[in-house]
């Protein structure tokens, strides 16, 4: 009984394409990798770190943000003179392979801070980064947030 499972059992593997069990492992590390470029992201902009971005961010970066912002590369660093991130926060972070060269990590996060001076605070925000891999690094090429619609009334 014990050979005809180990046989079943090699049959059922040799079938398989090539690679399929280290699929598993490769894509953990690669959510690993690629969530630790996000929160470095993060970091950057908590520092001020304007030269970040230009070695993180594809330079044809296209970001959507949740206060209806829309930017560049150039003009993201450029808006960092007029936006301080104060705290951040990420939920879990899970991803969708386009393909070996393209992945999008997907989380929601919250933020506070001061825009021109004024505070600005977000919270439950669908954010989702689009990385590309180019000669061998990962870069950021589009940004999106989603702001959550308020809980609508309870009706009565």
């Amino acid at each position: 009984m014990r050979l005809l499972l180990l046989v079943s059992a090699f049959m059922l593997a040799s079938a398989l394409p090539a690679g399929v069990f280290a699929q598993g492992a490769s894509d953990e590390r690669l959510l690993a990798e690629l969530t630790a470029l996000e929160r470095a992201s993060w970091e950057a902009t908590l520092k001020d770190d304007k030269e970040f971005f230009r070695t993180y961010m594809a330079p044809e970066f296209k970001g959507f943000f949740a206060d209806g912002t829309v930017a560049g590369r150039e003009e993201f660093i450029r808006n960092m003179d007029d936006f301080h991130l104060v705290k951040y926060s990420m939920g879990e972070v899970s991803m969708l392979r386009i393909n070996e060269n393209a992945v999008m990590v997907l989380y929601r996060a919250g933020f506070e801070g001061l825009h021109k001076g004024k505070p600005l605070a977000q919270s439950g925000v669908e954010s989702s980064s689009l990385y590309v891999r180019r000669d061998g690094k990962w870069l950021e090429i589009f940004y999106q947030e989603t702001a959550t619609p308020p809980a609508a009334p309870e009706s009565k």
